[in-house]
């Protein structure tokens, strides 16, 4: 005899038919079957258990009540799954795809090799180190890594973006040494997915900690005034320092790993080689015929241009002190825009300062608004008459 027991949600009704099954064993077992009407079609699905019948039945009536007959196309072994799931996570309050997604999460950094962070910070600076990158760069990069490494003494992968920015704000560093710092560790983020460490096919924590607004990122550039002003008061180790800024756009880290043998004066060029610059890509920078008046008096130097990072620190304080506008980089910008003014070649002027030609165009494009270009690349050193120049070893 069958039983028939109705599930009822709105006006949706949906019955259950309990029978006999089949004989096994000398025995009979009851069998449950739900029907109900699918796109106008009659469905029957069988279970031999009456609550897997009846949650079946129901959310097929709550399905059908509120539109969603797409979930009905599951077969009933789904079906068996995806109610034994719901039991199992019943006791959480946990949507079914939120412990998918973290199940799968799981399962993702199972397969990735657990590495401590201080080891991920030695193998990448290794890499570098073999990759014959500027050794600026990465002692730079060492500053930063091994700083993050001793506030994060545990694997790379259960570092978190939260984590990670609460670092950053307790530095208390402005908005572009920050960036840089998270640069750095981004880039160590992306190394540690590359080698293993990290999940592959997805972005990092690291990645997705925000870069700040650099609100003192405004190009600032001198006039031939005030960089006249800054030669004319110098003494002679500030005014090499300041001449070779000026007239050829190179970075001052770069400028201290200059050797007299790479200025060639007779064909005219500095060469920075790739070891020594930042993009760790060689150049030529050309001597402008200004500069190379400044340069005379040193032709027999040899060694080192500077000895330290003191005599660039010692001579920015010194413009400081005579109330120029000073910013970082300045010079650089300067020689940028007054560079680009005369030779409006981007891409020309992008391969001596070791820069992009879209980066050079866009930031340093129409800033000569005074045409202050031929003066700034006119500025000669004093007559022999008037101020004597005296050799020196930096």
């Amino acid at each position: 005899m069958r039983t028939i027991i109705a599930v009822k949600r709105g006006n949706t009704t949906i019955k259950i038919y309990r029978h006999k099954g089949r004989r096994y064993k000398g025995k009979h077992y009851e069998l449950f079957t739900v029907a109900y009407r699918l796109n106008g079609k009659q469905r029957r699905k069988n279970f031999s258990e009456y609550k897997a019948a009846w949650d079946f039945a129901s959310d097929t009536a709550t399905a059908l009540e509120k539109g969603r007959a797409q979930v009905l196309s599951l077969n009933a072994a789904d079906w068996q799954s995806y109610l034994a799931a719901k039991n199992l996570l019943r006791p959480f309050g946990i949507p079914l795809h939120e412990a998918i997604e973290e199940y799968v999460a799981t399962r993702k950094r199972k397969k990735t090799v657990e590495k401590r962070v201080g080891d991920v910070v030695d193998e990448l600076l290794e890499a570098k180190e073999q990759a014959r990158l500027s050794d600026r760069y990465i002692e730079t990069l060492g500053t930063y890594l091994r700083r993050f490494a001793d506030s994060f003494q545990t694997n790379i992968g259960s570092v978190d973006t939260g984590a990670i920015v609460r670092w950053l704000d307790s530095l208390k560093i402005g908005p572009r040494s920050r960036n840089n710092v998270r640069q750095a560790v981004v880039t160590l983020f992306n190394f540690a997915r590359r080698r293993g460490y990290l999940p592959k096919g997805e972005t990092t924590e690291a990645a997705d900690v925000e870069t700040v607004r650099d609100h003192d990122g405004e190009i600032v550039i001198l006039t031939p005034a005030e960089l006249s002003k800054i030669l004319r008061k110098s003494k002679p180790l500030y005014q090499l320092y300041f001449a070779l800024a000026a007239f050829t756009g190179i970075r001052s880290a770069e400028l201290l790993r200059l050797e007299w043998s790479e200025i060639n004066f007779e064909k005219g060029h500095i060469e920075v080689k790739a070891g020594k610059a930042k993009t760790a890509t060689r150049r030529l920078v050309p001597i402008q015929p200004n500069l190379a008046k400044w340069l005379e008096p040193y032709r027999s130097s040899k060694g080192k241009l500077f000895k330290s990072r003191r005599t660039v620190d010692s001579a920015i304080k010194f413009a400081k002190r005579l109330r120029i506008p000073w910013k970082a980089n300045c010079l650089r910008h300067s020689y940028a825009t007054y560079r680009l003014s005369i030779v409006p070649d981007a891409g020309r002027i992008a391969l001596e300062m070791g820069n992009s030609p879209a980066k050079l165009f866009s930031k340093y494009r129409e800033l000569d608004r005074e045409d202050h270009a031929p003066e700034w690349f006119a500025i000669e050193p004093p007559s022999p008459r008037s101020r004597s120049i005296v050799p020196f070893v930096a």
